[in-house]
C-alpha cells in the first residue's frame, strides 16, 4: 500500500495568531497525530507521521482500519503507507519514530496487539514481538503495556478487541502482565515490570482489596534513564478509579512511588516528563487545577507559575521555560465560539498568550469518547508545535511556528 499526492497546506486565520499556523492534512479526511508527549516529527524533521481515521463519529470497532499516513513536510505531499486495526480514538495506534528510516506503529489479529516496523527505504513491514507505546529515544527498544487491555480503564487508548478475547484485567496484580520490552535488533519481548511489582511498592495494600491493577501511559525521558508509568485500579463495586505514578529504570529496577493515590486528587491528569529527566509536571487539583512539579521519587512537590490555571496536556519546552498546553471544551478558558486555546505560559513569570485559537468540536452534543483534544507537542528544537484540530468540522493537524521564542521574542513579542 502506497498512495502518494500532493497536499495543499493552508493558513490558519493567518490575521488572528500571533504565530504562523498552518493547516498540513487534506481537508477531504480526518488525520490525528499521536499525543502530547510523542513528537510526529521524523528525527530530521522532514517528515511527519499521523493517522487518517475511517471515521470520526463513532469508536472503532474490532474490524475497523485506520490508515498510517506520512506528510513530507518539504514536498508537500501525503502518502498513505499502512492500514491498521490497531487503533483508537485518542492516540491513534501509536505511531512513534524509531530513526529517520524507521518508523512503528499497532496492529492487531486476532486477540494479540503487536507493533509493526515501517521502513522508509524498502518499504518493508516486520511484525514485531509485542506492542508499543513509545520508542526509546536511541531507537532500540519498544516499551507498552498490554493495548489489549487498556482500554477497560479508559477508551481510546488501546485496540478495540472482539467480544471473545476477554480482555479485562483479572482481579488483583499479577506478575504475568504488566509493562513489555521489545528489543528492536532482535524482536524479542521480555517483561520488564510487573503489575505484582507495582504492587508490591505501595506501602497500604488495604485500599487495593479487589482491584483490577492495569497499566496505562507510559512515559520515557530523554535522558533514557528513567520510565515514568500510570497505574490504574479499577474496582467491581462501584468505588472508584485508584490511580498513581511510579516510576524506575530502563531495566525495571530502582523503582519508586512518584505520586501516590492519595495524591492523584479527583480532577487531576496528565503527567509529563521534566526535560531534566528527574521530575515530573502533572495537573494536581489543588484550591483549583495548578501546574505542579514533583520529584521522580515523590519527594518533593511545587506549584508552577501559581498565577496560571493548569490544564490540558502540559508539557516543557526543551529549556524549562515555556509549558505548553491545550484546554478540554468545558474549562474555563474556552471562548464563547466553544474555541480552545493552545496555551504558551511562562514557567517563571505566569504570563500567558494563546498560540492561537481552534475548534474542536465543543458546543456539540457528542459522546466524551469520540473528543477532539489538540494534544500539542513541540519539536525536538522547541521551534515548532504541532497539535489536532477541527476548523472545518474534521479532524485536521496543525503546526505552528514558535521560531521567535528561540530569538528572544518571548511571550507577547509580536507576529512570527
Amino acid at each position: 500500500m502506497s498512495k502518494k499526492r500532493e497536499v495543499p497546506f493552508r493558513p490558519y486565520r493567518p490575521n488572528e495568531c500571533p504565530y504562523t499556523v498552518t493547516i498540513v492534512t487534506p481537508e477531504d479526511g480526518d488525520y490525528i497525530h499521536t499525543f502530547f508527549d510523542v513528537r510526529p516529527w521524523s528525527p530530521s524533521g522532514d517528515y511527519l507521521a499521523c493517522l487518517k481515521l475511517p471515521f470520526q463519529d463513532r469508536i472503532p470497532g474490532p474490524d475497523d482500519a485506520a490508515t498510517v499516513c506520512l506528510i513530507d513536510l518539504k514536498r508537500g505531499t501525503i502518502e498513505e503507507i499502512a492500514e491498521t486495526k490497531g487503533w483508537g480514538l485518542q492516540v491513534g495506534a501509536h505511531v512513534c519514530w524509531g530513526s529517520d528510516r524507521l518508523l512503528y506503529f499497532n496492529d492487531k489479529a486476532g486477540c494479540e496487539v503487536f507493533a509493526v516496523e515501517y521502513d522508509l527505504e524498502t518499504k518493508e513491514k516486520r511484525r514485531m514481538a509485542g506492542p508499543v507505546y513509545q520508542v526509546s529515544p536511541d531507537g532500540a527498544y519498544l516499551y507498552s503495556p498490554s493495548l489489549s487491555l487498556i482500554n477497560a480503564s479508559q477508551n481510546g487508548y488501546g485496540a478495540t478487541m472482539p467480544d471473545d478475547c476477554n480482555c479485562r484485567p483479572v482481579v488483583g496484580a499479577p506478575d504475568d502482565e504488566g509493562l513489555w520490552q521489545v528489543e528492536v535488533a532482535t524482536n524479542t519481548k521480555r517483561l520488564v515490570f510487573s503489575l505484582r511489582d507495582a504492587y508490591e511498592l505501595l506501602p497500604d495494600k488495604k485500599p487495593f482489596e479487589g482491584a483490577r491493577f492495569t497499566f496505562f501511559h507510559t512515559k520515557i525521558n530523554r535522558q533514557q534513564n528513567r520510565i515514568m508509568q500510570v497505574v490504574r485500579c479499577l474496582y467491581d463495586d462501584g468505588r472508584p478509579q485508584k490511580r498513581f505514578i511510579i516510576t524506575f529504570d530502563m531495566e525495571g529496577r530502582d523503582a519508586r512511588v512518584a505520586l501516590p493515590y492519595e495524591l492523584w486528587l479527583n480532577g487531576s491528569h496528565h503527567p509529563d516528563w521534566h526535560p531534566d529527566g528527574r521530575s515530573i509536571l502533572m495537573n494536581i487539583q489543588l484550591n483549583a487545577l495548578r501546574f505542579v512539579d514533583f520529584s521522580d521519587g515523590g519527594d518533593r512537590f511545587s506549584i508552577v507559575a501559581p498565577q496560571a490555571l493548569g490544564g490540558g496536556h502540559p508539557s516543557y519546552s526543551a529549556d524549562g521555560r515555556y509549558i505548553l498546553t491545550d484546554a478540554y471544551t468545558g474549562e474555563s478558558c474556552v471562548n464563547e465560539r466553544h474555541e480552545v486555546p493552545i496555551r504558551l505560559v511562562d514557567a517563571k513569570s505566569g504570563e500567558e498568550e494563546a498560540i492561537c485559537w481552534i475548534w474542536t468540536l465543543g458546543g456539540t452534543a457528542i459522546p466524551a469518547e469520540l473528543r477532539c483534544d489538540p494534544h500539542p507537542v513541540w519539536s525536538a528544537d522547541d521551534r515548532y508545535v504541532c497539535f489536532n484540530g477541527t476548523p472545518e468540522g474534521r479532524r485536521q493537524i496543525l503546526i505552528a511556528d514558535m521560531s521567535r521564542l528561540s530569538g528572544g521574542g518571548g511571550i507577547g513579542g509580536g507576529q512570527g
